[in-house]
């Protein structure tokens, strides 16, 4: 399988504070080492599942996001694709049944200091994720696809708390779907950032991204957990 490595750009996970007379902006280059956890279940195929390191299955990814900021007021959107694929056991039987998930994801939304002081900030965020996934499954030779499209509406919380003069962490989380369109998802992010320079920071951190989705008979559980290092810009 042909492997490459899973770059991105992205911000919202490192977007400091806005300043004082307007727009500000962030954009983070960043790497992620996730586990991915699946749960296929398509069309007459047994479920497949699978549980790797996304740089073994990983085919291709493109991933690009941006923030904009101004006082209390943030909007931001992001872009995702992944093409990944692996070979999997049934029971005894090795390599018996392999799976593809080829597509993208996208989101949109904004966000409200509801407080701001002592180098504390807590945003309300609300917006929607949008996923667009062609999902196969083979077992025993014999393949089954599907073409899956559904939105979320999404709702969460964003805190942040500035250590020092150069240390800052963070956290996010938020939660969507509730059967619109995914059956759940949810996702949490922690990180520490350290400041650089006035427009550049490098940050560390966890994020976990989970989906439920069903429809029919056609059942699409994603879970992709893992540490990621960041280069963010600030202008």
């Amino acid at each position: 399988m042909k492997k490459r490595i899973l770059a991105a750009v992205a911000t919202g996970f490192l977007a400091g504070p806005a300043q004082a007379d307007g727009w500000s902006y962030t954009i983070a280059s960043y790497f992620w080492a996730p586990e991915f956890r699946t749960s296929l279940d398509v069309g007459p195929n047994p479920p497949v599942d699978g549980d790797a390191s996304i740089f073994d299955i990983l085919n291709g990814a493109f991933l690009i996001a941006g923030e904009a900021r101004n006082g209390r007021w943030s909007i931001g959107g992001e872009f995702n694709y992944l093409d990944l694929g692996d070979d999997v056991s049934i029971g005894r039987f090795n390599d018996a049944a392999s799976w593809n998930l080829d597509g993208t994801m996208m989101s949109l939304g904004a966000s409200y200091a509801v407080y701001e002081g002592d180098g504390t900030r807590l945003e309300a965020m609300a917006g929607l994720r949008h996923w667009d996934l062609n999902v196969s499954t083979t077992v025993l030779n014999r393949t089954v696809s599907t073409d899956q499209s559904w939105t979320d509406p999404l709702i969460g919380a964003r805190f942040s708390h500035v250590l020092n003069d150069r240390w800052r962490v963070s956290a996010l989380g938020n939660v969507g779907g509730f059967g619109y369109g995914s059956k759940f998802q949810w996702e949490a992010l922690v990180q520490a950032s350290w400041k650089w320079t006035d427009r550049i920071s490098v940050a560390g951190g966890y994020r976990h991204l989970d989906v439920e989705f069903e429809e029919g008979r056609e059942v699409i559980d994603l879970i992709l957990t893992g540490p990621y290092i960041a280069l963010a810009f600030t202008f």
